[in-house]
């Protein structure tokens, strides 16, 4: 398959309406325009142009293609994102030679293959019938939940799974070694335990987590999962995704629980928009892709989430990534899975009366101290000083200040100064803004307005043009669009599509055009001034001086 097939499916391909199947987008002159998918904004900086079918985003600089844009948005490899909009364009990819499959896809390959094996030993072998009756008995899972999470259980045995990998599927053992299903001399890593399949969300087995048994090895960790791979790796998986990824999106909010057993009891108990971290504390590449279905989160974790420092690093994270956090409190119940299992309606009820996160931690301060001592004061205001300080509206910090000092029963404006006094600490900000857009001279952006419409309008650019033009890079550009050479370089590429993408709007050419002489003729007046300084009495420079100095008034 040579570049004239990738070229098909991008020219096939219209980016526009590829990016308004994911994010919400509207039409800003002659562009589209975004909040950026890639970080938490709420000023639109993301921008698309049909013109060139590319990118740009002036916030974070993230840029590129329809085949960028699906690598980084879904974590397709190149490979993957191809086939993926060659099917969407319907552009039949042909083979110059057997095209290898990437690592990803052979241990996707392996791990469906190994799902296989687990769902049967759990589900029609003798070996299974003790888990699964466990699993329906004690743990409360009827058989549908069973089988639409594909539970599965790895049998005791050394050797099963990769007997079945090998000699009934005759898979090739570079290939399984890459999915790191097996450890030592062939044993199954998940021996004895409960299978979770963790899948991303479009459904590819991606790896798993296994879960000890009552009567399974003792001093033992209760969960492993997975170890990283080219397929899997854990700071990006949000389990149940793949299933619940709908209700998420119609619901407008996503349940947050930690581990798999609280995501599938409250799905079994009709709470259908949730999905499990594998932890207490979410990631950056999770919230992205939480982002993509909604903007509002409710932590439904374990009871001791306020004790947790990296969970509430995490939380302050999707703060700062521009999601509405709140936080359902369990008073009654040890975890979500607990609570959907014994009384599912009032587990439902803390979650519709969901607090704010601000609130919740800082309620959690006063609960650890006496407000009426004086040694009670100074304990909670060296905790809850700094947080007020993480609070970056303005409103909303004012409030929690006002609330604070009332339940300290202190004037408003101690708590205010002290909230001053400190520094913002970095807990939980967002580091993906590294891109600093560099502020443009009036001149440069004229000479941009009029290389963009002089292209839209499919104007030559004559020497009068050419010669208001100072920017080296600007001229490069005409030369090579005067002389057909389109697509341009690639060194060039990236800088003309920002340019296009700033120039949204339709602009007056005799307007700029006008202005850019104007300009000019200020420059080489301004030269002429330091020229005649030097040389009083030179009348031609003088003659010139005046000359130009007419023309500037004309226009």
């Amino acid at each position: 398959m040579g570049n004239n097939q990738i070229e098909e499916v991008k020219n096939k391909t219209d980016i526009v309406a590829l990016i308004a199947e994911y994010i919400e987008v509207k039409k800003a002159g002659r562009n589209y325009k975004a909040n950026c998918p890639f970080h938490g904004e709420k000023t639109p900086s993301f921008m698309i142009t049909p013109e060139l079918q590319m990118y740009k985003c002036f916030g974070c600089g993230r840029h590129g293609d329809c085949f960028t844009f699906i690598e980084e948005h879904e974590g397709m490899e190149f490979s993957e994102a191809l086939k993926y909009l060659a099917e969407k364009a319907g552009v039949t990819l042909t083979l110059v030679k057997t095209e290898e499959s990437s690592e990803k896809e052979k241990i996707i390959n392996v791990n469906k293959n190994a799902l296989i094996f687990y769902e049967y030993v759990l589900n029609d072998h003798p070996q299974g019938k003790k888990v699964l009756d466990y699993l329906k008995n004690e743990r409360g899972l009827a058989n549908d939940s069973i089988k639409q999470f594909k539970l599965g259980y790895s049998p005791e045995s050394y050797n099963a799974l990769s007997d079945f990998l090998y000699k009934k599927k005759k898979l090739n053992k570079y290939d399984v070694d890459k999915s790191n299903l097996l450890v030592g001399s062939g044993s199954d890593r998940f021996r004895g335990r409960v299978i979770f399949p963790l899948f991303d969300h479009r459904d590819n087995c991606i790896g798993f987590a296994g879960r000890v048994l009552p009567w399974g090895i003792k001093d033992t960790a209760k969960y492993i999962n997975s170890p990283d791979t080219a397929a899997y790796h854990k700071s990006k998986v949000l389990y149940g995704l793949n299933i619940t990824k709908n209700y998420i999106r119609d619901s407008k909010f996503a349940i947050i629980v930690e581990g798999e057993l609280d995501m599938i009891s409250s799905y079994q108990a009709g709470i259908k928009n949730v999905i499990a971290i594998k932890g207490s504390a979410l990631t950056e590449d999770q919230l992205r892709l939480i982002g993509r279905f909604c903007q509002k989160i409710v932590l439904c974790l374990d009871s001791d989430f306020a004790g947790n420092e990296a969970a509430k690093r995490g939380a302050i994270l999707a703060i700062n990534m521009n999601f509405e956090v709140k936080v359902a409190l369990l008073n009654n119940f040890k975890d979500p899975d607990e609570a959907a299992r014994k009384n599912t309606e009032e587990y439902i009820k803390s979650i519709d009366n969901s607090i704010d996160i601000w609130e919740f931690l800082i309620n959690r301060i006063f609960d650890n101290h006496d407000a009426s001592t004086g040694d009670g004061k100074s304990l909670i205001s060296k905790e809850v000083v700094p947080l007020l300080r993480l609070i970056s509206d303005n409103i909303v910090r004012s409030f929690y200040i006002e609330s604070v000092a009332r339940k300290l029963s202190v004037p408003i404006d101690a708590v205010s100064t002290e909230v001053n006094k400190i520094e913002a600490t970095n807990i939980g900000l967002v580091s993906n803004n590294n891109y600093q857009k560099q502020e443009k001279s009036r001149r440069q952006l004229l000479e941009e307005k009029l290389i963009v419409n002089y292209i839209q309008n499919k104007k030559i650019f004559d020497k009068d043009i050419r010669s208001l033009i100072s920017s080296e890079f600007n001229l490069k550009i005409i030369d090579f669009l005067n002389n057909n050479s389109f697509p341009l370089p690639k060194e060039l590429e990236e800088k003309y599509s920002e340019m296009v993408l700033e120039n949204s709007e339709e602009d007056d050419i005799n307007l700029v055009t006008k202005e850019l002489s104007m300009l000019d003729l200020k420059k080489k007046l301004e030269d002429l001034s330091y020229e005649i300084k030097k040389n009083e009495n030179d009348e031609n420079l003088l003659k010139k001086f005046s000359d130009l100095s007419k023309k500037l008034s004309a226009l």
